[in-house]
Order: C-alpha cells, then structure tokens, then sequence
C-alpha cells in the first residue's frame, strides 16, 4: 500500500508541476498528514454528492476536517489538452492518465471535471506538448506556508519531497529561513537532511558562514553521523570560499583520527580528497603522521591511508614512506598494516622507496616468508624486485637446503616457492628444482605438495 501510495503522489508531484495547488492540498490538512496516509488520492468519488466539505479533484474527492471555514465545495477547474505533459520526469517509468476534453457541464461549470478515469484504467500515452494547468480555489479555503507547516513537513516522506519541489521552482524565503534556524537538529534527522542538503546549495557565502558558527559545537559530531555525514559531505563539495574551508577544517581537525578509523568519516576524507587542494588537505595527512600504527593496523585506517597516498603530493607521499619505513616491522606482521606496505611498493612514484624498503627487509626474507602476513610481501618484493635484488632473495631464502624443505611443507611458505619458481630465470629454476627433488616423495602428500610439482613440471617443459 505504501508503494502504490508514493507512486500516486509522484504522478500528482507531475501533474501539478506547475501550480501551486499541490502545496494548497497538503496546508489544508496538515494535521491529518495528507501525504503520509494517501488514502484520499486513491479513493474515486461515489457519487455527485457535494457536501459543504469535500474539494472535489478531477474524479476523487477530499474531505475537509470538520469546523474548517467553507461556504460551498471547492472546484478545482483546469484547461487541459487531450494529452497531458509534465516537464517532470516520472520515477519507474509510470503510466501517466489521459485526461480527456471535457464537453459536460456540472453546475454550470463547463471545465469541472467529472470524467476521470480511475488510476488502474489508465492508458499509456505519447506527450508532444507540455501541460497548461490553471487551478483556481475557492478564495476562503486559500492557504499560505507558515512556519509550523515547514517544520512539520521536513520530517514527513512526501512533506520533504513536496517542500523540495517548491523550492526548486519558487524559492520560497521561508523554507531556507526555518532549515536555517533548525539545521544542526535536522542535519541528522533521517528525511530532514535532504532539505538541508538542497537549502544549503542556495545560501549566500555569508549566510552558509552563519549556519556553520551556529553548528559548531555538532559539526564533528555530524560527520560521523550517518545522516549527518551527508551533509557535511556537501558542505564540502561546495565550499568554493577560503574562510568556509578553513572553517570546516578547524572543525573537521579535532576528529581527523576518528574520522579514518569510521565509515562515515571516510567519506568525508574521501570529498576532502576530491575537491581540495593538498594545502587544504594538510590536517589530514598530518593526522597519519601523528597516529600512523594506529590507523596503519586498523581495518578502516589502512584503506583510507592507501587512499591518501593516491591523492598526496610529493612531499606528503614521501612523509607516509618515511613513517613506513620507521614502523615496517610492526607493519609487515600485522593484519592490515601489510597492505599499506604492499600499496607502496605497487604505486611507488619514486624506485628509492622501493629499495629502500627491500634493503630494510633483507635478511630476513626466510622468516617472513613462513608467517601468513609477511609472506605476503615477500611474495609482492619477488615480484617487483629487479633482476639482481631477485637473485639475492633467492639465494638467501635457499641458501640452506632444509629451508627449501622446510618452506615446501609449511602451509604459508609453499605459496613463496611457487612464486620463486614463476618469476626465477631459467638457471635459478634448475637450481630450484634440483633442491624441490629431494622432496619429490613427500610433497605428493600435501595438496600444494602437489600443486608445486604440477607448476615445477609444467614451467621446465
């Protein structure tokens, strides 16, 4: 039911796309949230009943509540083509209703619509020219937008679509005034926080600077909401002027190691990434300098450091490198402070990182390569190493040959051997073999025993 009622509404948001009727209906009976229970929209008129308290809308009615001020039935009267248009696009591709040419007369009243077909019995239509709608209500029923309706309509479902649509197309003072005086509470309101998204698109610099000042205590808070996250991304985005950036990072500083460290915040550090510049971006690579093992070893920290170094300058990536190389053994046997080091060693800008990195780690290329997270870089510096760093490695990883025997059976080591022999030149692969030979018997035991004789005999044909 609910679904079929926001379908009803999204077809009247675009048949009233031009006229002020829809905001009329919802102020009529704001209190009995007309939008939220779309019963009326969907109920057709029994009859030619007019009662003093219906408005009468093309082939439904709406009941008034009792006691509101009407002398007679509200008409709504319109001039409409045989086709209808709507410069609004309809969601899911909904069938819009023919209205037909009305040549009946009720009351005397030539254009008063009584023909409407029922939404179920509506035709698929082509539209070639936009719709001209003319609404004329009853001068006593007329109602204007007041500060309680606004406040009541953000945080209602379709109050906050219909409040969009009219400042999309009227700009009205009063709804930016009360999002204004409301902000920080609506911010992180589930349905409010659309309309603060679009009213603070249409604020002046001095008055976007104003609602800041007045947020400021909730402001980083807000970004690690989950509503609130979204309009602080926004804020972001927009902020063209020097004085609200630096107020947003004045703001956004105080939290900046929270904010790798939660799913929310990261995507607050994603925009910042996006739409300033590296001056404007220091705070936060300051933050990893400040906190480093902390965000390196923590499972959101280490995609958002990867992701800074994707957008760092020069300078800021050398300063990430330096702080990799001084915790490298921390990082190499941890969960996710390895990935960090594998990101630098993959999107390296400079081939000095890079060697500096291998020869901080030589030596000690046979004990990483028999422990589950470390192997992993042993495996990734086989890859990249150049011809003579790669010669090196090997020699030292086999330069005892119960270590070859010792890696061919162990469950992380294996996985180094294979590289070995994927990457190794054709001498070093005969060397590899003639030591994996003396364990030829044992290694059809274990599945990757079976695996590396597979790949040995298939790399020496």
């Amino acid at each position: 039911m609910e679904e079929q009622h926001t379908e009803i509404f999204q077809d009247f948001l675009a048949w009233a796309d031009s006229s002020s009727c829809c905001m009329d209906l919802y102020c009529i009976q704001q209190e009995h949230s007309i939008f939220k229970d779309l019963d009326w929209l969907s109920s057709p008129r029994n009859s030619a009943d007019c009662c003093s308290n219906n408005i009468h809308f093309n082939n439904y009615q709406l009941s008034l509540p009792n006691g509101y001020p009407c002398g007679e039935n509200i008409k709504i009267q319109t001039q409409l083509p045989s086709t209808f248009s709507s410069d609004l696009p309809c969601p899911k591709d909904k069938d819009i209703g023919h209205f037909p040419n009305m040549d009946q007369s009720t009351d005397g009243n030539s254009d008063y619509l009584t023909n409407y077909p029922p939404l179920e019995n509506r035709q698929r239509e082509s539209f070639h020219s936009p719709c001209s709608i003319q609404w004329n209500i009853h001068p006593s029923t007329s109602t204007t937008l007041s500060r309680m309706d606004v406040c009541k309509m953000a945080k209602q479902k379709h109050g906050c679509q219909l409040l969009l649509h009219h400042l999309e197309h009227r700009n009205e003072d009063i709804i930016i005034e009360q999002c204004c005086q409301y902000f920080k509470i609506w911010m992180k309101h589930p349905i409010a926080n659309f309309l603060c998204q679009r009213v603070w698109k249409c604020l002046s610099e001095n008055q976007q600077m104003d609602v800041l000042k007045r947020c400021s205590d909730e402001l980083p808070r807000m970004a690690l909401h989950t509503y609130g996250t979204r309009v602080v991304q926004v804020m972001i985005s927009t902020a063209t002027n020097h004085n609200i950036r630096q107020y947003l990072q004045s703001s956004l500083s105080t939290i900046a190691k929270l904010l790798f460290k939660d799913v929310n915040g990261a995507h607050v550090i994603q925009h910042c990434f996006l739409y300033w510049s590296h001056e404007d971006n220091e705070f936060l690579y300051r933050a990893i300098q400040e906190n480093f093992v902390e965000l390196a070893t923590h499972r959101q920290g280490c995609c958002m450091i990867q992701t800074s170094m994707d957008f760092a300058s020069c300078l800021q990536f050398d300063n990430i490198v330096s702080s990799t190389l001084e915790h490298l053994f921390v990082l190499i046997h941890d969960a996710f402070g390895n990935y960090v080091v594998q990101h630098i060693l993959d999107s390296s800008k400079y081939e000095r990182h890079i060697q500096a990195i291998m020869r901080k780690l030589q030596g000690h290329w046979y004990e990483m390569s028999r422990e589950k997270f470390s192997s992993n870089i042993t495996e990734k510096c086989l890859q990249i190493a150049d011809e003579t760093t790669r010669w090196e490695m090997i020699d030292e990883i086999a330069k005892d040959a119960s270590h070859i025997g010792t890696l061919l059976h162990d469950a992380y080591g294996n996985y180094v051997i294979q590289r070995m022999l994927q990457v190794a030149s054709p001498p070093q692969r005969i060397r590899l073999k003639e030591w994996i030979e003396k364990y030829w018997n044992s290694l059809s035991r274990f599945r990757y025993g079976r695996q590396i004789q597979y790949n040995l005999e298939k790399w020496m044909t």
